[in-house]
């Protein structure tokens, strides 16, 4: 790549070390009539910046959002649970937001996998649709700009009927609602029987169906690895409708692989960013060729760096804290933002 033809020149990357040092967030949301419905920049009172957002993904707690910010992150994209859910008030949303302002974080984005969006019963099927939506209302009051979701899933069901069947169900049920609320939504490339476009090709053949960039990808490229996909030329196919990344690695240990083949167990395993094989300086390439602005979420399921049951703690056990910290330590040497 020649460096005049980069939409990224050494001016920019300086611009960015001296400007962005405060900078947190992403584009803003729509206002809305709730106090909780705010642009993500007034989540914490700084200016939004074009770079790409080092975060974390993490339940919600007071203790795991101020440890993100201490660790010297940008954001967190919560995952759902009792305190931290689409049926939550008004109120519930305002102390949420306070909590980020006082630890100096912003909630860049909201997780939400559980609905099968494609369901085959069709009474499932509207459950799932109407609790989405709930989800895409949420991410509005509280001033985020995407949802993260699965692409849905239909037994024995052929690529090309499930390609339709979700493009349909966005283009009917969910844009209209993204538009309204000016928010986005995709899914992450994690193989499961809920969520059958983890592949270039069944990905493709949603995009050929869905013409609004409002539905993208959140990419993962840990999950092409152990797919023997390079997700490198994935996000160069995709680089516009990258919308969310996770930031998770793969490590292949080759010589369980020889002895238990691909259709075994034991020959790969999730690392922190930089402990496995995914090229991250190509790959973040990518994401900086292409002006990508959203967050950059390590997603931290490597047992190297935790602790066994501690999931139900309100706070991160040090081990696992490391493991953040160690990931944001390699990822932001590729980045231009924040260095703390």
């Amino acid at each position: 790549m020649e460096i005049e033809k980069s939409v990224w020149n050494r001016r920019d990357f300086l611009k960015a070390g001296g400007t962005s040092a405060a900078a947190l967030g992403v584009a803003g949301a729509a206002p809305s009539s709730t106090q909780a419905a705010q642009t993500p920049a007034a989540q914490t009172g700084t200016p939004d910046t074009p770079y790409p957002k080092l975060s974390i993904i993490t339940p919600y707690s007071p203790q795991k959002l101020a440890f993100a910010a201490q660790a010297g992150y940008e954001g967190v994209v919560i995952t759902p649970g009792p305190d931290f859910n689409p049926k939550l008030s008004d109120s519930a949303i305002d102390q949420i937001l306070s909590t980020a302002r006082s630890a100096g974080i912003r909630i860049i984005s909201f997780e939400y996998f559980e609905p099968n969006h494609t369901h085959p019963d069709a009474g499932k099927r509207a459950a799932a649709q109407a609790d989405f939506i709930r989800a895409l209302e949420l991410c509005h009051r509280l001033g985020c700009k995407f949802v993260g979701t699965f692409s849905g899933g239909r037994p024995n069901a052929k690529m090309e009927d499930q390609a339709a069947a979700f493009a349909d169900v966005f283009n009917e049920k969910y844009l209209p609602v993204c538009e309204r609320l000016n928010v986005s939504m995709g899914w992450e490339n994690y193989p499961t029987e809920v969520n059958f476009a983890t592949t270039p090709a069944a990905m493709q053949a949603v995009f050929d169906r869905v013409p609004s960039k409002r539905l993208g990808l959140e990419f993962d490229p840990s999950h092409f690895v152990r797919q023997y996909i390079d997700p490198v030329a994935a996000a160069w196919q995709f680089k516009d409708r990258i919308l969310a990344v996770h930031a998770k690695d793969t490590e292949i240990t080759q010589h369980v692989l020889q002895q238990v083949g691909i259709a075994g167990e034991g020959w790969w395993r999730y690392r922190i960013p930089g402990q496995g094989i995914v090229n991250w300086a190509a790959f973040l390439t990518v994401l900086l060729q292409a002006r990508f602005n959203g967050g950059i979420a390590v997603e931290h399921e490597d047992e190297f760096w935790d602790a066994p049951d501690t999931e139900h703690l309100a706070g991160f056990p040090q081990q696992r804290k490391d493991g953040f910290i160690l990931a944001r330590r390699f990822l932001e040497q590729y980045l231009p933002g924040r260095q703390a």
